[in-house]
């Protein structure tokens, strides 16, 4: 009955309906928004950059390793 009781208490005093994160209180408008430039490869796998891309390594967000980025040459 007192297992009953204490987890009845954690749960009401708990459920406050946002995030803490050490103490604070977050809500979802604190989170940061990214922008990503999307580009398909060759074998329609996605590669996710930041906007400002560059000719060579760029760090691939989706994948999460460094890719060597090229211009295709017609």
């Amino acid at each position: 009955m007192l297992i009953g009781i204490l987890l009845t208490v954690m749960t009401l005093s708990s459920c406050n309906g946002g995030l803490t994160i050490g103490g604070l209180e977050i809500s979802p408008s604190d989170s940061v928004e990214i922008s990503y430039l999307v580009i398909v490869d060759q074998d329609s796998s996605q590669h996710w950059y930041r906007p400002s891309i560059e000719i060579g390594d760029n760090y691939c967000y989706k994948h999460h390793s460094w890719e060597d980025v090229r211009k295709k040459s017609e």
